[in-house]
């Protein structure tokens, strides 16, 4: 059952990543539509799925995540299925609404269930899980570049969509083999998020995550094959396997961090600290590349790569959350956190689309070319970002695997 659901999340990281920014330029095209209209699919998936977070976390705490997932995956295949059919921007909008309801669902009751049956070892099978979902990530790129090339990105969503579904029905028939936990009495209240927030630790974290995730996921999906293409001079499909290996390096961290985290004494905070230094040195040096107009520089997709193994830290995260928080409210704080932080992810998504739209496009045959000016709107934001992402991780504590929730502000 745990096989299927990591399936069904690998779809959801596709979904996630290849719309708009693998298929940017069709999709613009296709519909004769503005930055702002196409980087809004993104934005309509972001702003369901951090709502979404809320009430997934209260609902696994109660009902587990075996039953919640069932049906939150049962939303996103719909949502799937329809999209490659819609010919208007609102059926477009509804349909992702639809899948970032259900994919709201999937990864927090993924989590719980891991939490639940594999308490000793949840750490490094959460890494395991995130890399083999997040490998969807990976084919949203440059393969589903190469897919829509062949097929136009109607047929290939449609594909997709079909695998999905297959994947939600075999899901359905394992779980008839486990034995579903017990349904639970717990409150049901979003008083809990307030109790939460008043933890200044807490609240660290969440900025951590707002800062760091919404930066370099909207890289991911939003802005980064785009800007490697308008700035970088990369072809498609260049820019598209340089997002490949982001992807790559995004997935294959969240593993290793476990893994060195634990061979490190289950320190943690370091790993946290590096990611916003990281974060600040290279989009610093970004700006200064689009200032200086050095389009060829090759550090560029380095350093992007580099955000996005130090970004994902996923692995370290929930765990300090876990180890600062009571047992009862594991699943409330984690998708609390991740509702914020695919909140940030939303506003940065339609944050970008308004900056490229501020200023005007160069027309290059069919496609619309942003020009430096764009660009260093939409990084000077994320370096003001990164900034958060720094002093965030720097009043964290290390947890070194003990919960200290009694303890921690």
């Amino acid at each position: 059952m745990l096989t299927m659901g990591v399936v069904i999340y690998f779809f959801a990281n596709l979904q996630r990543v290849a719309i708009p920014g693998s298929i940017f330029d069709e999709l613009q095209h296709d519909l004769n539509a503005g930055a702002k209209y196409i980087t809004a699919l993104g934005s309509m998936f972001m702003y369901v799925y951090a709502a979404g977070q809320l009430v997934v976390g209260l609902l696994d705490d109660r009902y587990g995540g075996e039953r919640v997932i069932t049906f939150g995956a049962l939303l996103f295949c719909l949502g799937s299925v329809l999209f490659p059919f819609c010919t208007a921007l609102p059926m477009l909008y509804f349909s992702r609404l639809l899948v970032g309801m259900g994919a709201s669902a999937i990864y927090l009751s993924l989590v719980k269930i891991l939490a639940f049956r594999f308490p000793k070892n949840f750490p490094v099978l959460l890494g395991f899980f995130l890399l083999w979902g997040y490998a969807g990530g990976i084919v949203g790129t440059a393969p589903l570049v190469y897919m829509v090339k062949a097929l136009s990105w109607r047929t290939a969503m449609a594909v997709i969509a079909g695998a999905t579904v297959a994947s939600y029905l075999l899901f359905l028939l394992s779980r008839h083999a486990v034995r579903l936990p017990p349904v639970t009495h717990a409150p049901f209240s979003f008083r809990i998020f307030g109790e939460l927030l008043k933890k200044r630790h807490n609240r660290s974290i969440f900025l951590y995550s707002a800062c760091s995730f919404g930066t370099y996921y909207c890289i991911h999906t939003v802005i980064g094959k785009k800007f490697l293409e308008d700035f970088c001079k990369m072809s498609v499909t260049g820019a598209a396997w340089t997002m490949t290996v982001f992807g790559v390096l995004a997935s294959v961290s969240a593993f290793c961090m476990a893994l060195i985290s634990r061979w490190c004494g289950n320190r943690r905070k370091i790993f946290l600290v590096i990611s916003g230094g990281v974060a600040l040195f290279s989009y610093g040096f970004i700006l200064l590349s689009l200032l200086c107009d050095w389009r060829n520089n090759p550090f560029i997709p380095v350093l992007l790569c580099a955000v996005a193994w130090f970004a994902n830290q996923g692995t370290i995260v929930v765990p300090t959350m876990k180890d600062t928080n009571t047992p009862e409210t594991m699943g409330t704080v984690v998708s609390l956190s991740n509702g914020i932080a695919y909140l940030a992810v939303a506003l940065l998504g339609n944050a970008t689309g308004l900056l490229l739209d501020f200023f005007v496009p160069e027309r290059v045959g069919n496609t619309l070319v942003y020009t430096n000016n764009s660009y260093l709107a939409v990084f000077g934001l994320f370096f003001l970002l990164s900034f958060g992402t720094l002093i965030s991780a720097c009043r964290l504590r290390d947890t070194r695997g003990k919960n200290v929730a009694s303890t921690t502000p």
